[in-house]
């Protein structure tokens, strides 16, 4: 019996342990957010179902971007689909022949995407929807780097829709050019026939979310003001005081 206490708290112990070190692993992997996705998926409601009206009306329409699309669309959209804040330069206003050096916002955006990818993992696994090629064997997608993942949320929206509010933080006098950006970066997975509308439209409601919940990390405004400056002066814009 005695035995039995001893290995009982032996093990009680080791988890503990193995709950911290756990924990602290999740912590040190993330640069701002905490990791826990619970909210976050929350905030979702169902995508439409397979056989639905709804998810029919979406998938005409890619068949009609499909069949409307002209080369440079398609090369457009391609390019697109490296995620990267050097693809919001032009919108920006900066120089993409002799784009400047910018650590401190190539820094912060890659921790950001780093940050924000198990989040929008953990939506696309609570859902599981399928790629609209998957369901619509007409469907020819013109990138196929996405062969095993799952639809609702995109990530890639989510992606440029985050980019664009953190860029506007920055410089809100180039809001309109990035917004329209994002919704044209967005747009780019259509085009290519690898997401449904609702894919799109949930994850600019992602990115909103991740957003909010970033603004007020002291961390992340630490570093978004680092960038801000770095930015502006690169633009030759006035500098703005720290929020």
């Amino acid at each position: 019996m005695r035995h039995a206490r001893r290995y009982a708290a032996a093990a009680a112990a080791a988890l503990v342990v193995s709950t911290a070190a756990t924990w602290w692993s999740q912590r040190d992997s993330n640069h701002y957010l905490s990791g826990e996705t619970t909210d976050f998926v929350a905030i979702f409601s169902a995508p439409p179902p397979a056989d639905s009206a709804q998810t029919r009306a979406e998938l005409g329409a890619l068949l009609t971007l499909q069949r409307i699309r002209t080369p440079a669309e398609v090369a457009a959209a391609q390019a697109d689909r490296r995620k990267d804040i050097s693809r919001f330069y032009a919108a920006l206003g900066l120089d993409t022949t002799r784009p400047p050096k910018l650590p401190h916002l190539q820094a912060l955006t890659d921790d950001v995407e780093a940050d924000i990818g198990p989040y929008v993992r953990a939506a696309k696994q609570k859902f599981r929807r399928l790629r609209p090629y998957e369901i619509e064997p007409k469907l020819e997608p013109c990138i196929d780097d996405v062969k095993g993942d799952l639809s609702y949320p995109s990530g890639h929206s989510t992606y440029g829709y985050l980019m664009s509010y953190l860029l506007i933080e920055m410089v809100p006098e180039r809001e309109v050019l990035l917004t329209r950006r994002a919704d044209e970066f967005a747009h780019q997975r259509m085009v290519c026939g690898v997401h449904f509308e609702s894919d799109i439209l949930a994850g600019r409601e992602a990115a909103s979310y991740l957003f909010t919940t970033l603004a007020v990390l002291p961390d992340f405004r630490r570093d978004l003001d680092a960038a801000t400056s770095e930015v502006r002066a690169a633009l030759g814009l006035a500098q703005r005081a720290p929020r």
